[in-house]
């Protein structure tokens, strides 16, 4: 979100939106499928249908290179902007790992309803209570087109070493709000699976 240039900055997001399910499912030593990998790293806010998407497109363009434009200018409004951001990819990649250890993204279980479950959870969390942190870890970040660089040639583990003290210090009060998210999925979930239970139990009954 730092990088001053528009499209660049969008092509890096994108990177590092996709990296998150492969990199969690490796460290868990549960490999999720290339597919689920793929609705995984799809932004929340992306259009349903191949219609949607044309109808969708040109206003999301026009807004993103106004919006950025504007925001590398007045800096201030872009580091509020990345904060927001990291704080909802804490959010992603902690609710990630929670699927991929509850088994919900593995080969034989129902990962469509795990997606859709993923999808709805995101929107509907409030990661402000997350902003101070991820504002702090934001304003530590300098020289971030080179910080990035460094992550996709080195690896991300090590060039965010230097985050850890930061991160560290607030950890018990993040971890609360994550599992506050783990526990809204798992009652999604849960509350989905009755759905479908229900429904399936009336559409036999017509039959």
């Amino acid at each position: 979100m730092l990088i001053p240039v528009p499209l660049v900055d969008i092509f890096f997001e994108r990177i590092f939106r996709r990296r998150i399910p492969g990199t969690i499912g490796r460290v868990r030593e549960k490999p999720i499928p290339p597919e689920v990998r793929a609705e995984l790293g799809r932004p929340v806010e992306a259009p349903s249908s191949f219609l949607s998407g044309c109808l969708w497109l040109p206003i999301k363009v026009g807004k993103y290179i106004l919006t950025r434009l504007w925001r590398k200018i007045i800096y201030i409004f872009t580091v509020q902007d990345a904060a927001v951001a990291l704080a909802e990819y804490w959010h992603r990649a902690y609710l990630i790992d929670h699927m991929t250890r509850g088994g919900h993204l593995s080969p034989e279980a129902d990962t469509d309803l795990a997606i859709d479950v993923f999808n709805r959870v995101l929107q509907e969390i409030d990661p402000s209570p997350l902003f101070t942190l991820a504002q702090r870890t934001v304003d530590s970040a300098t020289h971030v087109f080179r910080l990035l660089l460094r992550a996709r040639k080195l690896g991300a583990a090590e060039v965010m070493r230097s985050f850890d003290g930061l991160l560290d210090s607030q950890w018990d009060m993040a971890e609360a709000r994550f599992w506050e998210t783990a526990i809204l999925y798992n009652e999604m979930y849960a509350a989905e699976l009755v759905a479908r239970e229900k429904a399936g139990i009336e559409s036999g009954a017509r039959n």
